[in-house]
């Protein structure tokens, strides 16, 4: 059985680090070394809002050295990312460039959802008692340099996520520009964070039981380790209580107590609003997530968990805050799908452009609840503000557009922007013209065509409605929403009613 060299290298808030691990379908995932380089990166994008000179000859200084070691232990695949704070630095493109040059490391930062989503993965793959923690209800804890990520599973499903600017370093570096007036600097800590997660309590979590809290994120590991170090029976599981008895004084020296003391008060004051059973901290960090990505794609090696299930309940769960009509949601769902697996030949997707068309049309309708005569542009303005852990922000723009053109006209290329390439533009267009041709079939929203039959033949795509029901309307409009798809695909829709039921 070949194993695989993978290196993981995360270019964090507050240091530079790096693991090697072995891969292979038969033995897993084994670690074999961990290197890190402790850095003030965050500090300084935070306070300047970019990366200075002399870091990024730092970076490049180890990134050089890093190399020389992947070699060493003859590293196959490597990947290298950046997150919440080189995605706010202004020269990232600049310090990226320079990485290249220097260091022939290739980075990529990732957006926030693709960041907490790979700490999800990890998270299933290795905490093996977490599928039991979200059954009965767990608020997942994302605390990063720069923001934290709070995520509800409830019955081992994903129900929603929100993403707060209350990261460690962020809040660290904010209150130290006022440090002279600072009187308690930990109550000022306190102060600071209760408004926003108090909101966020009141808003997402009323009446809802927490059971278990799961923290996981840049300095959890580090954390547990000096817990450990104090405690020799601890595993990472705590009472609130417990977590609350917690201060400052377990923290050696004062340069770690300051980095620290954010991180713990955020889980102290979390713990404390959502009156959960019990904390656990995960060691997880987001190397492990990388190389459980890299697993999953290389050697299928997976968690077993359900991540598509997770993305549809999500999105429908946006849905239902904009009080979407969900019966027509299903419906339309139902029918976009029979087109879309009818003529794969024609359209040439996969499966991740199928998913996505389902939270198009789970979502197509949302910005209605803002303005009935704007739901598109609404609805497109919803997605791009919504996060939906699962896609990358790419697909997030996919699906926004199209929703945003979710009509007869669909503008070229050049009108829509600089957001997307011409591979994605021909995606949109062509998932765009599916949801135009599913949506117009239940027009009514009464649900008159449950059943259909789609077939393809020569230049037609036969679509055939297996109901009792009067479909006038509904076939009256056909043929407009019939164009476009004819645009799309070279072939003309064809709609026809059957009164019986569709057999087999």
């Amino acid at each position: 059985m070949a194993i695989n060299t993978y290196a993981a290298i995360d270019v964090g808030s507050e240091e530079l680090a790096m693991k090697i691990y072995e891969v292979s379908k038969a033995h897993g995932i084994r670690e074999l070394t961990h290197l890190r380089h402790k850095m003030s990166l965050g500090s300084e994008i935070f306070s300047h809002g970019q990366v200075s000179y002399r870091t990024m000859s730092e970076i490049c200084r180890v990134l050089r050295d890093y190399k020389k070691i992947m070699q060493e232990y003859q590293v196959s695949t490597y990947h290298a990312y950046g997150t919440d704070a080189l995605r706010e630095a202004s020269n990232k493109l600049v310090l990226l460039d320079q990485i290249k040059l220097q260091a022939d490391v290739k980075v990529k930062i990732l957006s926030n959802s693709e960041e907490r989503f790979l700490y999800f993965k990890a998270v299933f793959l290795k905490e093996k008692n977490f599928s039991e923690l979200i059954d009965k209800g767990a608020l997942i804890v994302d605390i990063q340099a720069g923001s934290i990520q709070l995520s509800l599973f409830h019955l081992g499903t994903l129900e929603f996520t929100q993403n707060l600017k209350l990261g460690s370093s962020r809040i660290r570096e904010l209150l130290h520009t006022i440090e002279p007036e600072i009187f308690s600097f930990n109550e000022l800590i306190s102060e600071y964070m209760n408004k926003d997660l108090t909101e966020f309590c009141r808003m997402y979590l009323d009446n809802q039981k927490i059971a278990h809290i799961v923290s996981v994120g840049d300095q959890i590991p580090e954390i547990k380790q000096l817990l450990k170090e104090r405690y020799a029976d601890f595993t990472g599981l705590m009472s609130q209580k417990e977590l609350a008895s917690i201060n400052s004084a377990f923290l050696p020296g004062i340069e770690a107590n300051e980095a620290m003391a954010p991180t713990v008060l955020l889980l102290k004051k979390i713990a404390a609003l959502t009156k959960c059973e019990d904390i656990y901290m995960s060691a997880i960090d987001l190397c492990d997530s990388m190389v459980a990505e890299y697993a999953e794609r290389k050697e299928r090696i997976n968690s077993g968990h359900d991540f598509t299930r997770d993305i549809l309940t999500t999105s429908k769960n946006i849905a239902l805050r904009y009080h979407t009509d969900m019966k027509h949601v299903e419906n339309v769902t139902y029918l976009a799908l029979e087109i879309f697996d009818s003529i794969r030949k024609l359209h040439g997707l996969g499966k991740r452009e199928r998913l996505l068309l389902q939270i198009g049309v789970i979502l197509h309708s949302c910005g209605a609840y803002v303005n009935m005569e704007q739901t598109r542009e609404n609805s497109y303005k919803i997605i791009m503000s919504t996060e939906i852990i699962g896609i990358s922000h790419k697909e997030r723009v996919i699906v926004a557009n199209i929703l945003r053109y979710n009509s007869e006209y669909f503008p070229p290329f050049e009108e829509i922007g600089d957001d997307i390439s011409r591979e994605e533009y021909i995606t949109i267009v062509k998932l765009c013209a599916i949801l135009k041709l599913a949506n117009v079939l239940d027009k009514s929203n009464s649900q008159k065509i449950r059943q259909v039959g789609v077939t393809l033949q020569d230049s037609s795509l036969h679509i055939v409605a297996y109901t009792m029901a009067d479909i006038t309307l509904e076939k009256g409009l056909f043929h407009r929403k019939a164009d476009v798809f004819e645009e799309a695909f070279g072939i003309r829709p064809v709609l026809k009613k059957k009164n019986k039921r569709k057999e087999g």
